[in-house]
């Protein structure tokens, strides 16, 4: 399933940069030869970025590139890194799922009073739905990324299997 999720995630991001690109680059050229300008494309290039920082931040937690303080946590003893990982993720758990449920909460009042965006009326939810949505995707790999590291922290286990041990 992170795997189906790792690729949309991806697609999403390169679909959604390229777009924007094309656009500001057209938008460009056509201010520079003509008068006009597209009017939305601000507007619009503005909310797709903030689709693409949410959701470059759920890649950048998944393959563990995300700022953090690692002089001080590769200084640290093995047992003392547990915590901190258990720590970690009981954070980002937390900030996250108040972040999901702020989203939740103004996309449920963008939608009840009917905001549209200035220049496409484009109903605000549909791009307020960028919040909840990559905040339970960053509450989901905050999750894999903790384990990933709890796991990698526990190194090769010795002595599992008793029956096999004891012959």
């Amino acid at each position: 399933m992170f795997k189906l999720l790792d690729r949309i995630e991806e697609w999403t991001c390169v679909t959604m940069l390229f777009f924007m690109a094309m656009l500001a680059f057209v938008n460009v050229i056509v201010r520079y030869l003509t008068v006009f300008s597209f009017s939305f494309s601000e507007e619009l290039l503005v909310n797709l970025f903030v689709w693409i920082t949410m959701l470059g931040a759920s890649i950048a937690t998944r393959k563990g590139s995300l700022i953090g303080v690692s002089y001080l946590f590769d200084r640290m003893p093995p047992s003392l890194k547990k915590l901190s990982t258990a720590v970690f993720v009981l954070c980002g758990v937390t900030l996250f799922g108040l972040l999901t449920m702020h989203g939740i909460d103004m996309v449920k009042s963008e939608f009840r009073s009917g905001m549209t965006t200035y220049s496409m009326a484009l109903p605000m939810w549909i791009f307020g739905m960028a919040v909840p949505v990559c905040a339970f995707i960053l509450i989901l790999r905050t999750i894999q990324r903790g384990v990933h590291e709890w796991n990698d922290l526990s190194g090769p286990q010795t002595g599992s299997c008793p029956e096999v041990d004891q012959r």
